[in-house]
């Protein structure tokens, strides 16, 4: 807090300078780098106690920016994302169960062929258990960690970092990212001014005359963006970008996703280096590319205090369990087979994923008091 010699002197302290900020504040690279740290531990370890820390940081993260438009509107989504990872764990260990340590059987109901062959039932193992269990809590970790990016953000502040060359692209993503919580949030406003007219119809019976007013303030809010694009000259300035260099770009980003894919599902080969390598080029190529357009801005981001924390304790987080991994100390890479035993716990691991708490921690690092004080 400043203190009254402070404000007299016209000085302003660091608790200051960060008091003044909130999550919708934070440099939108800030939140990119925490996202990508949280995505690249749960995606490094497969152990079920770090797992769980991940869950809960990332959860804590998400609880503390939810109480906006868009984290209100993502909470469904949320929910219906956790309860499908729950319900992967059933869904797997019925599939098929193998190793030494049953613990049920079940009844086998096996699928003709021409409907997959697939068995249910069978063997219930610990070891498929504790794996099953392990990839719904990867799950339900991505799924917090995504929503509170998506609740905190300000897409169209991330929007202006994009390489020119991509800027198109990504106006297109980002009007699509949003379109499902702008959609729930008119719908919201809707059922309420429904209720406010004493219109209380429930269940299906309400769905046309809430579905039409939805649509219609969408396409509405979707004119009025295009008109104010239209207004400042979107796309309208001098580029050497060309269309041959979004394609490279989007064909760019096409081939680093399936390399990164074809790495993790079949292991490290020859063709997904080769196309995460040649991905990664042509990714070059179009930012470089994209370099002599100009653009203006009426608003330049400048980095603070607070998100130079955040990026450096995210930076920092990953650089530990990826030393760790490599040392091959923690049981970084449990695996549950070829039987089950009690996962490892290192506390340096386990400090990597509380250091993806510090979003959730910006009252107390800034000073702020809590709510109702």
């Amino acid at each position: 807090m400043t203190t009254e010699s402070d404000a007299a002197a016209g000085r302003t302290t660091p608790t200051a300078f960060l008091g003044a900020l909130d999550a919708s504040s934070l440099h939108p690279l800030a939140w990119l780098a925490w996202l990508a740290s949280a995505s690249a531990l749960v995606f490094l370890t497969a152990n079920p106690l770090y797992l769980s820390l991940a869950f809960l940081a990332c959860g804590a993260v998400y609880l503390s920016v939810r109480d906006s438009a868009k984290g209100r509107a993502l909470t469904p989504f949320v929910l219906i994302g956790l309860a499908l990872a729950a319900l992967s764990v059933p869904l797997n260990v019925l599939m098929g169960s193998t190793g030494p340590t049953e613990l049920a059987s079940l009844p086998v109901l096996t699928f003709p062929s021409w409907l997959g062959g697939v068995t249910f039932g069978g063997r219930i193992t610990g070891e498929a258990l504790v794996t099953a269990a392990g990839r719904a809590i990867s799950i339900a970790t991505l799924v917090l960690a995504a929503a509170a990016f998506n609740a905190a953000i300000d897409h169209f502040r991330l929007l202006r970092l994009a390489p020119r060359a991509l800027s198109q692209l990504m106006l297109s993503m980002t009007i699509a990212v949003l379109v499902i919580p702008e959609s729930a949030t008119q719908a919201r406003r809707v059922a309420e001014a429904r209720r406010l007219r004493g219109r209380s119809a429930r269940g299906l019976a309400a769905l046309p005359a809430l579905l039409l007013p939805t649509l219609q303030g969408a396409l509405e809010r979707s004119i009025q963006r295009a008109e104010s694009l239209d207004a400042r000259g979107f796309g309208a300035g001098g580029s050497n970008a060309g269309p041959l260099s979004a394609l490279a770009g989007i064909g760019g980003l096409g081939l680093v996703s399936w390399g990164a894919f074809a790495h993790f599902y079949f292991g490290p080969n020859v063709p997904a280096a080769v196309a995460m390598l040649a991905g990664a080029g042509l990714i070059v190529a179009a930012v470089l590319a994209g370099g002599g357009a100009k653009r203006s801005m009426l608003r330049v981001d400048s980095w603070t205090a607070l998100d130079v924390v955040v990026t450096s304790t995210s930076v920092l987080a990953l650089v530990l369990l990826l030393a760790l991994r490599v040392a091959g100390v923690g049981d970084i890479v449990y695996l549950a087979y070829p039987e089950v035993v009690a996962p490892g716990f290192h506390g340096v691991a386990a400090l990597a994923f509380v250091l993806l708490l510090v979003p959730a921690l910006q009252d107390v690092i800034a000073g702020r008091p809590e709510a109702g004080e």
